[in-house]
C-alpha cells in the first residue's frame, strides 16, 4: 500500500513537473509567437481598444485619425485620394500602404515616450498610439488626384533637394473608411483601386526616357548639344524605320533641338553608337553604320547608364516599389537597341522612378532618395525624426544636369511640352507619348519635369494610361501639380 502511495506521487509529481516546464518554456521562449498567433482572442480585444495615431499631412491636416465611439474604435479618413499613401486600417483585412508601415508607431507597440506607454500599461489605461507626420502636402494632394480626373494614372510630385514626397496619387482609388463593406467588391473591381500604380505599376516610359538616353550621350562626351545636322530620312535598322517626323517643320536641327521635338531617329542612333567614340547622326550616315561592328559596347554604356538612373535597382522607400527594367531576358539585338533608347522595346518604369528620373537632373545629377515620413510624436509631445534625407548615388555630372536642365527648359519653352510652362517661372520637361499593349490600342500619356528650372522645388511624374499624346493629357495635369506645390511648398532658402 506504501509503495503505490509513493509511486502515485511520484508519477503527480513527475506530471507537476512536466506541465510546469511546459508552461514555462512556452511562456519564456515562445511567448512572442503565441501573442502573434492570429486566433489569439487577446489580441483582437486589446486591438478594438487602441486609439491609433493620426496620419498628419505635413500642413497639419489630418488623413486619417481614430474615433472613440460607444461602438469601439472608428478608423476615418480625409478623402479616398489619400488612399495610395494612407493604405487602410482593418481588424479584419489588416494594414497597407503607411498604416502598415508605420503600424508600430501608430498602435502605440512601438512608442516615442516608452515611459508614458510603461504608464499606460501599468495603470491600465487605454493605448494611444504616436501620430505620423508625413512629406505629403494635403493642398498638392488634393490637386494630384483632381488632376487625374478619375482616369487610370498616377502622379508623383517630390522636392528633388530632398526626397521629400509631397504627392502621391493613384486612380482609380477607394474609400478607406469604407473598407470592410465593400471588400469583396474593390477585389473584384478590374480598375485594381487596391493596387498602387505610382508605385507598383511599370510602364513603357515612351520618350520621357530620353532624358535617360541624352544624359548618358553628353556625359560621356559623345556629342556637342550646340553642333547643328540635317535629320529629315528615315533610317531602317533590321526592317524597322525609325524616322524624324516629330520635328518635320525643322529639317536641321541640334541635339538639344533634337530633344526638346522627341526625335526617335536620332535617340535610337545615340542609343547604338554609344560605345562607338562619336555619336553620327545626320541624314548623310551611310552602311557600313558604325554599329554593324557589334553593339555589345553601346548596350553596356545603355545598361550603365539606366542604372546609375536606377533601373533595374531597388528603390528605398516606405511603401513598396517595383523594379524598373531596361529589358527582359532578350538578347540584345540593334533594333531593340534602337527602340529602347527611344523608350520602346521592352522597357518598363514606374511612376515613382520617371519622377526620380527628372529629379536628379533638377538635382545636378544626384538621384534623391525618396521618403514619406517626417516624424513620429507620442502623446507626450515626445518626437522621433523619421526622415533621414540622403540620396542614392550621383548619376551624372553636374556640367550634365546642367545641359539636360537647358534642353528640358527648351522642351517647355518651345516644343511638345509647351503645356508645361508657368507664367513667370522657367519649367523643364519631357513629354511621353507610349505605345503599350495590343497594335492599335491608345498609348499612355507621360509627363516628366520640375519647376523652377533654376531653382528647383518640385519634380513631377504624370501617367495617364491609354489618353492618348503626352502633350494633351499628362502635361496639362502635371502643370497644375506644379502650379499648386510652388504655392504651397517653400522649404526654406528656395
Amino acid at each position: 500500500m506504501q509503495q503505490n502511495i509513493e509511486r502515485l506521487h511520484t508519477a503527480l509529481l513527475g506530471a507537476f513537473v512536466v506541465v510546469a516546464l511546459t508552461l514555462g518554456y512556452w511562456q519564456f521562449f515562445r511567448q512572442d509567437e503565441i501573442l502573434a498567433r492570429t486566433t489569439n482572442p487577446r489580441l483582437a480585444e486589446e486591438a478594438q481598444r487602441v486609439v491609433r495615431g493620426k496620419l498628419l499631412a505635413r500642413n497639419g491636416e489630418a488623413l486619417a485619425q481614430s474615433r472613440v465611439t460607444d461602438d469601439g474604435v472608428v478608423r476615418e479618413y480625409r478623402n479616398p485620394g489619400v488612399a495610395a499613401v494612407t493604405g487602410y486600417h482593418s481588424l479584419r483585412y489588416g494594414n497597407s500602404g503607411i498604416e502598415e508601415r508605420f503600424d508600430d508607431y501608430l498602435r502605440g507597440a512601438r512608442s516615442v515616450d516608452p515611459f508614458s506607454a510603461f504608464a499606460d500599461q501599468l495603470f491600465h489605461r487605454r493605448t494611444v498610439g504616436s501620430d505620423v507626420v508625413l512629406t505629403i502636402d494635403a493642398r498638392v494632394q488634393q490637386e494630384a488626384v483632381d488632376a487625374l480626373g478619375g482616369e487610370p494614372g498616377a502622379v508623383v510630385a517630390l522636392d528633388p533637394k530632398t526626397g521629400a514626397v509631397l504627392a502621391l496619387a493613384s486612380a482609380p482609388t477607394f474609400d478607406p473608411g469604407n473598407l470592410d463593406k465593400a471588400w469583396a467588391s474593390l477585389v473584384d473591381n478590374p480598375g485594381r483601386p487596391l493596387f498602387n500604380r505610382a508605385t507598383q505599376s511599370a510602364y513603357t516610359p515612351g520618350s520621357t526616357f530620353k532624358v535617360v538616353t541624352a544624359a548618358a550621350a553628353l556625359d560621356l562626351g559623345l556629342v556637342d548639344p550646340n553642333v547643328p545636322f540635317r535629320c529629315t530620312t528615315p533610317i531602317s535598322i533590321d526592317r524597322l524605320s525609325i524616322d524624324c517626323r516629330n520635328h518635320a517643320h525643322l529639317p536641321t536641327v541640334n541635339y538639344r533641338e533634337a530633344f526638346a521635338w522627341s526625335c526617335n531617329r536620332t535617340f535610337g542612333l545615340t542609343g547604338l553608337e554609344l560605345g562607338t567614340g562619336r555619336l553620327q547622326l545626320a541624314d548623310d550616315l551611310r552602311a557600313p553604320y558604325p554599329w554593324q561592328g557589334g553593339i555589345d559596347g553601346s548596350a553596356r554604356r545603355l545598361e550603365e547608364y539606366a542604372e546609375r538612373f536606377k533601373f533595374g535597382q531597388p528603390i528605398p522607400f516606405e511603401l513598396p516599389v517595383a523594379r524598373s527594367q531596361l529589358k527582359g531576358d532578350t538578347q540584345w539585338y540593334p533594333s531593340l537597341l534602337a527602340q529602347t533608347s527611344f523608350g520602346q522595346g521592352e522597357l518598363s518604369a514606374t511612376p515613382m522612378l520617371m519622377a526620380l528620373s527628372a529629379a536628379t537632373i533638377a538635382n545636378g545629377g544626384v538621384v534623391p532618395k525618396p521618403s514619406l515620413a517626417l516624424e513620429a510624436r507620442a502623446p507626450s509631445g515626445a518626437v522621433t525624426r523619421l526622415f533621414d534625407g540622403g540620396n542614392l548615388g550621383r548619376a551624372i555630372k553636374p556640367e550634365t544636369a546642367a545641359t539636360m536642365n537647358e534642353m528640358m527648359v527648351l522642351s517647355v519653352d518651345t516644343a511638345y511640352a509647351q503645356p508645361a510652362r508657368i507664367p513667370g517661372v522657367k519649367v523643364g520637361g519631357k513629354t511621353g507619348t507610349a505605345e503599350a499593349g495590343e497594335t492599335g490600342s491608345t498609348p499612355h500619356s507621360w509627363f516628366v519635369g520640375y519647376a523652377p528650372a533654376d531653382n528647383p522645388r518640385v519634380a513631377v511624374a504624370v501617367i495617364l494610361e491609354n489618353r492618348g499624346s503626352g502633350t494633351d493629357f499628362a502635361t496639362p495635369a502635371a502643370q497644375r501639380v506644379m502650379r499648386v506645390a510652388l504655392d504651397a511648398y517653400r522649404p526654406e532658402g528656395r
